[in-house]
């Protein structure tokens, strides 16, 4: 239902019905949000299938940043956070 708001929001129904060429109800933003979720899902899972195991593992539990920058493995170089 999220999605259904904020593509509400976000576009405008004069131009939704400029595109689809007829007049839009609530429908129309229900497909709309249908077709944004299962885009996002096939494009997640599509993404999520091409890291290898190592690359997750680093991210979740990798090196984490202290507060006042981060630091260039394998540079050893310490760069601020601005």
């Amino acid at each position: 239902m999220g999605t259904v708001l904020v593509g509400a929001l976000l576009i405008d129904t004069s131009v939704l019905e400029q595109t689809l060429q007829q007049s839009v109800g609530l429908s129309d933003y229900l497909t709309l949000a249908w077709i944004t979720s299962s885009l996002a899902t096939v494009g997640g899972a599509i993404g999520s299938g091409l890291e290898n195991e190592e690359t997750v593992r680093a991210a979740a539990y990798g090196y984490h940043p202290q507060p006042d920058g981060w630091q260039d493995e394998k540079a050893g170089r310490v760069h601020s956070g601005s």
